[in-house]
């Protein structure tokens, strides 16, 4: 089982067209069992491995036990995996970038109408940029990670692939990929599930092989949004507002416009006839809009800051589209247009299209990019008399 397991995972690797036996890699470890075994798999073919856990914010009084990643206890299990196996671990100080480009921008996000998605900052900013860039000062060409997703090269152009566990696939958290950086990033865990993981972990002697999973944002420690906002001094000063119908009725009042997202039902304190859910945001107005469920469906979306790994299109792009990261895709067309946004038109309504969200594209399992949905130029709602 051993053996076989092992060799479905490293073939990919004895594959590469530039990995040679011996390289030195640097290992993104999080101390959860995903980049564990990833970073001991490394090890067991023969590779030169650097394990690496970014600090990322202060974690004082965070453990794994509460469901995050990268807390004081996930950095230990990282260090005890590196010794037991017999490679050496550092942890790098990211905490200036991270609160910069991470932080920062999901405060921006939340305080703009939007619904953030950090986890792909992350990626983008530091795993595979400012982490790159500790590589080259340490001699290592490839930067790998416990992601479940795929790269090949063929025709002279790197592609990213769905993993080949649907279940666990995070080919969406990493559209950002450009040629260059595909050329640097190894994904061991590509050819293998999630419950394969853990046996590989179980059998290469691992203590945490059936550790738990990090759920939800790592920094946002309550688990409640807005009550990091407030936390953190950022919540506005302008506080309860109105909660209006689509049809310009209002309805009730509100306690901030930043604590409610895009389909939201629960928590809104109005009664109707029938169930309803926030349809939008208004910073501005400090207003909460809501309707029926059919309110939430839309053909349409504008996408701004697009990334294409094979390059931008340059006429509309028939492929499936993805609208947030456990959503299926589905049929859309992609429409370039002069500003540099595209329009994505959907065969099917979707539901609950959330400005701040990434959109991602694929087409037969392949990512060919994706990027940030925009408000785009929404109509005013029927004034009502209030």
């Amino acid at each position: 089982m051993m053996n076989r397991l092992l060799d479905q995972a490293l073939g990919p690797l004895r594959n590469h067209p530039t990995l040679r036996p011996g390289d030195r890699i640097l290992a993104a470890m999080s101390g959860g069992v995903d980049s564990s075994v990833m970073a001991a798999l490394l090890h067991r073919a023969g590779y030169e491995v650097i394990g690496i856990s970014m600090q990322l914010f202060e974690k004082d009084g965070l453990r794994s036990s509460d469901g995050k990643c990268c807390s004081l206890d996930d950095f230990q299990d990282a260090k005890r995996v590196a010794y037991e196996v017999g490679f050496p671990h550092y942890i790098m100080d990211f905490q200036s970038p991270f609160r910069e480009t991470v932080i920062e921008a999901f405060i921006r996000g939340y305080l703009k109408g939007e619904t953030p998605s950090p986890c792909i900052w992350c990626n983008q900013h530091l795993k595979f940029s400012a982490l790159m860039d500790r590589a080259t000062t340490v001699g290592a060409e490839f930067v790998a990670t416990g992601h479940y997703a795929s790269i090949s090269r063929s025709g002279g152009q790197w592609h990213l692939h769905q993993a080949l566990d649907p279940a666990k696939d995070q080919s969406y958290f990493l559209f950002h990929h450009t040629q260059e950086t595909l050329a640097r990033t190894l994904f061991p865990l590509a050819q293998i599930t999630k419950t394969q993981v853990r046996q590989l972990g179980a059998e290469l002697g691992l203590h945490l092989a059936e550790k738990p999973e990090s759920q939800e944002i790592c920094f946002v420690t309550q688990d409640r949004y807005d009550a990091f906002l407030e936390a953190e001094g950022r919540a506005p000063e302008s506080g309860e507002g109105d909660i209006r119908h689509l049809d310009g009725r209002r309805l009730g009042r509100h306690r901030g416009y930043w604590r409610h997202t895009i389909g939201q039902r629960r928590g809104l304190g109005v009664a109707y006839s029938d169930p309803l859910y926030v349809v939008r945001t208004d910073p501005a107005t400090n207003t909460v809009w809501v309707g029926v469920e059919s309110d939430l469906f839309s053909r349409d979306l504008l996408a701004r800051d697009l990334n294409w790994i094979q390059g931008p299109p340059t006429s509309p792009l028939p492929c499936a589209a993805r609208i947030r990261s456990r959503s299926p895709e589905a049929e859309a067309l992609v429409i370039p247009l002069p500003d540099g946004r595209v329009k994505v038109s959907f065969a099917e309504p979707q539901r609950a299209i959330a400005p701040g969200q990434a959109v991602v594209f694929y087409r037969d399992g392949e990512v060919l990019g994706g990027g940030w949905i925009d408000p785009g130029e929404v109509m005013e709602p029927p004034q009502g008399s209030g």
